[in-house]
């Protein structure tokens, strides 16, 4: 019964995550960029978490880095950047599996941390194609030329 309870607790989280991202439509690269340090700092936290061995904190993080990468692909999408948003929903996957890890009633810190690790990947795929370091070397920029306008 207890594992009932939280299925239909995640699931709720889930759907007012979808819901808050939904309302949460970017366009500007300045919208991508705030959006992308909360994506930094949510991921920073969740690894944090990882490491320590405190999954429920990870957990946590996780929900806010997928709310993040939902916002972030409303940005995609109106720019039309179709492999982008297919890269976006590749992380939003990879970060459902560390979701995923993370829910077990036990969960195994190794498989938890492959799918961290796995979720990385995906983040330096998108970086090569679309964003470049900030030129104090501090964060990161979308590239110019990447949806007209001087982006």
């Amino acid at each position: 019964m207890r594992s009932v309870k939280s299925y239909v607790a995640a699931g709720l989280l889930l759907l007012a995550g979808t819901v808050v991202a939904a309302q949460s439509k970017i366009s500007t690269p300045e919208e991508l960029d705030k959006t992308m340090k909360a994506v930094n700092a949510a991921n920073g936290t969740m690894r944090k978490a990882v490491a320590s061995g405190a999954f429920a904190d990870a957990k946590t993080a996780a929900a806010e880095l997928k709310k993040q990468f939902a916002i972030a692909e409303t940005f995609w999408t109106f720019h039309k950047k179709d492999d982008a948003v297919k890269m976006n929903q590749a992380t939003i996957a990879k970060i459902t599996a560390v979701e995923t890890a993370l829910g077990a009633a036990t969960p195994d810190a190794a498989a938890v941390q492959g799918a961290v690790k796995e979720l990385g990947g995906t983040c330096q795929a998108c970086h090569m194609q679309y964003r470049v370091q900030n030129p104090d070397g501090q964060g990161y920029m979308i590239k110019p030329g990447t949806i007209g306008g001087g982006w």
